[in-house]
């Protein structure tokens, strides 16, 4: 275990944070290394593989071996584990892989450093190439049953979800992730590798929120910074046009607003409603895929644009007492009746030094106004009204 913060606070208060690194397939703590890590950031995320950085300050024992570089417990492709221990509970941030050591031994020795990358267990899934068509015209293979398929070898969890498209004859004709990644997408589905589990489905806004980000609360604030963004200029909806079902000539404009329910009160979309032209962004197809699929991809850019809403912060990471985690909702309490309420978890990074163990995080919300509940679909009038535009 590494206890960067054992100094930093009063232990009548609360017992610091810590880190535990585990390496290997039996999971070994790295031991007397420990003191040697001057830094480790994790960053998690939503839609991209989740990633990071240890450096430790290596040493030359009384046998000129270095400590770090010549212990024998990091290589590329070991397992390994990063937690965060809270002392009454563990936390994990991250599993997956070393994928790469870059020792440096600068003029100074006593400067040297060993540098360990290592990235989810989405990263063996980006080693080989492969060639593979999924369904026929008489039996369709859906998303979910092709995802399942993928991440056989690796043994992992498949997360409830819905099925997504169903293909014929569907050519994958590269690594197995970035496969993975384009029926995401195609779906308007999040791909997540996420403690021995795969979550490929729709943003999850139901359910209990996460521990609670205070904001100027007193003895209960466990927030260093919060900052709210609104970005006006992104569509309220998504067109594309498809082929005329009745031999006329013309395409049909089809036009997809969001539908996700709200995480507060008053949809981002009504801002607009006095300029008379909500704004509408179209879309063109994309290669061979089906109508089906660009309507998946259009109400997929529908619900990610009607995030407007952007918060960013960090967090003390002893004092919050949790792993913020990406792909769920956290509830933000102090910073008023506007911007108070849900937000769903975009990015986290996560850092543990010397000062102390951080999180920062970035936050995305389709709505404004304080709520401690799910809302419904946004059928107001703004949104409804853009169909008859088209």
């Amino acid at each position: 275990m590494v206890s960067l913060l054992a100094d930093l606070l009063d232990p009548g208060f609360r017992q610091a944070a810590s880190v535990i690194i585990e390496v290997g397939a039996a999971k070994q703590d790295i031991g007397n290394l420990a003191p040697l890590v001057s830094a480790i950031e994790v960053q998690t995320s939503r839609l991209e593989a989740a990633g990071g950085t240890i450096t430790i300050d290596d040493r030359r024992d009384e046998a000129g071996q270095w400590m770090g570089s010549d212990s024998g417990l990091f290589a590329p492709w070991e397992p390994i584990v990063i937690s965060a221990d809270f002392q009454t509970h563990t936390d994990e941030i991250l599993r997956g892989f070393i994928t790469a050591l870059k020792p440096n031994y600068p003029q100074n020795g006593g400067e040297a450093k060993l540098t360990i990358e290592f990235m989810d267990e989405s990263a063996a899934f980006n080693r080989e190439h492969v060639r593979e068509v999924w369904g026929t015209e008489d039996q369709p293979v859906t998303d979910r049953t092709i995802i399942t398929e993928l991440i056989k070898p690796l043994s992992l969890g498949m997360e409830a979800g819905p099925d997504g498209a169903a293909s014929r004859a569907l050519s994958q004709d590269g690594r197995p992730i970035q496969f993975m990644r384009e029926r995401a997408k195609a779906n308007g589905f999040e791909l997540i590798f996420r403690r021995g589990s795969v979550y490929f489905g729709p943003k999850r806004l139901d359910g209990d929120p996460q521990a609670a980000i205070m904001v100027y609360a007193g003895d209960a604030t466990n927030c260093l910074s919060f900052n709210v963004s609104e970005d006006g200029q992104k569509p309220d909806a998504v067109a594309f046009e498809i082929a005329p079902r009745d031999g006329g000539t013309d395409p049909v404009a089809v036009t997809v607003a969001p539908d996700e329910p709200l995480l507060g009160q008053v949809p981002t979309g009504a801002a607009g409603a006095g300029l008379g032209t909500p704004s509408v962004w179209k879309v063109k197809k994309e290669g061979d895929e089906t109508e089906e699929e660009m309507t998946a991809r259009a109400q997929g850019l529908a619900n990610e644009n009607a995030f407007k809403v952007m918060a960013t912060g960090e967090l003390d990471g002893t004092l919050y007492g949790h792993v913020l985690l990406p792909g769920l909702t956290v509830s933000v309490d102090g910073t008023g009746s506007r911007n108070g309420g849900l937000y769903y978890v975009d990015t986290v990074t996560h850092k543990f030094s010397p000062e102390g163990y951080r999180q920062g995080f970035q936050l995305i919300r389709n709505a404004t106004g304080e709520t401690d509940s799910v809302g419904a679909p946004p059928l107001n009038s703004v949104i409804s009204a853009i169909s008859s535009l088209f």
